[in-house]
């Protein structure tokens, strides 16, 4: 430790004791400490990321498999021994107790309907959230987002040893570095790839996406699409991109971009529509636009808007 190193790293070590804290909620002077000079932020997620590899460390007996039970037992001994002194003297250093080693620290972003965010992670990752979303994150764990409701674009920094996970419901979206969009849907979740690879799971079942792959993933299985790599995120633009998709899934892109639930007739739920919607101007414009676009009526039921089919002449 150099002594032009070790005053910033007395002072990681007191914010990771602070943020260790059930009640900590100085979130935003954390932050700008952080921004203040990149070296804080290097030095703090150093120690955040020791602390983590003992968590797993400590762990990772409990997970193993029973092969070659005697070795393995005579192996765990000596593990045990190893990890609890590493422990004990990482908490003795940063002077918390144990219950500091795994407590999360949430933190859930919520959008206004019609609201844009874009926000930075601890890793480097950018998440772009839309209107009307939920967004559920850890502060100690950046690779790990859950996203409630609404939708969201991440621009994942890459980092080979700690995948991305993005958690849907029952849905888990996979990266090790890329650029994808997530949709919570009424019965599941929408992926689409605009950069990378990524790896949808739901219930034991698993889909590999690539740059321009999309698949909607639900109770019953997969549904996959292709997509435009470069409309991935026209939605931040005000405009929707579709390659023969079903209205019912059109109204919740449009219930995001519009800030108030769109809802569908029966009848129109399965119809099929390949095209760009424009979403963005006076109310009363859009309206107009998307009847011309999807070749129906929309009205207004006191509750939102609700698209169903022109009257016949």
């Amino acid at each position: 430790m150099t002594d032009t190193s070790h005053p910033v790293e007395r002072a990681a070590l007191d914010w990771l004791v602070r943020v260790n804290d059930p009640a900590f909620d100085a979130w935003d002077d954390w932050q700008a400490w952080l921004d203040q000079d990149p070296l804080n932020a290097t030095v703090y997620w150093r120690l955040a990321t020791a602390e983590a590899e003992i968590v797993d460390a400590m762990a990772a007996p409990s997970r193993r498999s029973g092969l070659r039970p005697a070795r393995e037992a005579r192996r765990r001994s000596s593990r045990m021994w190893l990890t609890a002194a590493a422990a004990v003297l990482v908490a003795a250093l940063f002077g918390i107790g144990w219950y500091g080693l795994t407590r999360p620290q949430p933190w859930l972003v919520e959008t206004a309907p019609g609201e844009q965010r874009a926000l930075e992670l601890a890793d480097g990752t950018i998440v772009h959230v839309a209107g009307g979303t939920r967004l559920r994150l850890d502060r100690r764990n950046p690779r790990n987002a859950t996203l409630e409701s609404g939708r969201a674009l991440f621009e994942v920094a890459h980092d080979d040893r700690r995948p991305f996970v993005v958690e849907v419901g029952e849905v888990a979206v996979t990266d090790l570095g890329t650029v994808f969009d997530v949709t919570r849907l009424p019965d599941g979740a929408r992926v689409t790839v605009s950069e990378g690879v990524v790896r949808v799971d739901l219930k034991g079942r698993a889909a590999t996406l690539n740059a321009g792959d999309g698949v909607i993933a639900r109770e019953r299985g997969f549904e996959r699409r292709t997509v435009a790599p470069a409309a991935v995120d026209a939605w931040r633009d005000g405009r929707l991109a579709y390659d023969n998709e079903r209205m019912e899934v059109i109204a919740t892109d449009l219930s995001i971009a519009l800030g108030q639930p769109v809802s569908v007739a029966p009848e129109l739920t399965d119809r099929r529509i390949s095209g760009s919607l424009s979403v963005s101007g006076a109310p009363e414009s859009v309206r107009r636009r998307l009847e011309l676009s999807l070749d129906a009526k929309m009205t207004n039921n006191g509750a939102g808007w609700r698209i169903e089919p022109r009257a016949v002449p």
